[in-house]
């Protein structure tokens, strides 16, 4: 009987992956893209509360400081009933329909009972504003002092 040794194989050869190991792994990977995805568009889709009240955070100091600027009074509108904010005449800020919007002001500043303006006087001083905005557990509290006309920002988690 003879004897026959096998020849040696190349540890190379043997390396890599199936076809089948390959489709498993997409599978997976599809899956998961499937369930995030809904997560992700929603995300980028309407900015996060903070983004938002950061803007209108920053519109507001815009609104003051062009008010010192120009020496002429600088007003901002809030329409409750439409959901905009408009600064002057900036382009107006809409909200997403999701956000839920709650405005203190004096009542001297409020007409038709949706709309409220709030103004910036050349001296840095305002009518004075609260701003709460509310989105699924999340809640944000922006003050404007009625004596500075500065804006602050409180996120309430």
């Amino acid at each position: 009987m003879r004897a026959f040794a096998a020849a040696p194989q190349d540890e190379d050869a043997a390396a890599g992956f199936t076809l089948i190991e390959m489709l498993v792994v997409l599978a997976i990977i599809a899956v998961v893209a499937a369930i995030a995805a809904p997560g992700i568009v929603q995300r980028y889709r309407s900015p996060s509360l903070d983004a938002l009240s950061s803007e209108i955070m920053a519109r507001l100091r815009m609104s003051r400081t062009l008010a010192i600027a120009t020496a002429r009074p600088q007003q901002v509108v809030i329409d409750t009933g439409g959901r905009t904010i408009r600064f002057g005449d900036r382009p107006v800020l809409g909200l997403p329909q999701d956000v839920k919007m709650t405005i203190t002001t004096g009542r001297e500043t409020v007409a038709d009972g949706r709309l409220a303006a709030l103004t910036f006087l050349a001296d840095g001083s305002s009518s004075g504003m609260e701003i709460d905005l509310q989105r699924a557990g999340q809640a944000s509290h922006i003050e404007v002092n009625w004596l500075t006309g500065l804006a602050s920002r409180k996120a309430n988690p």
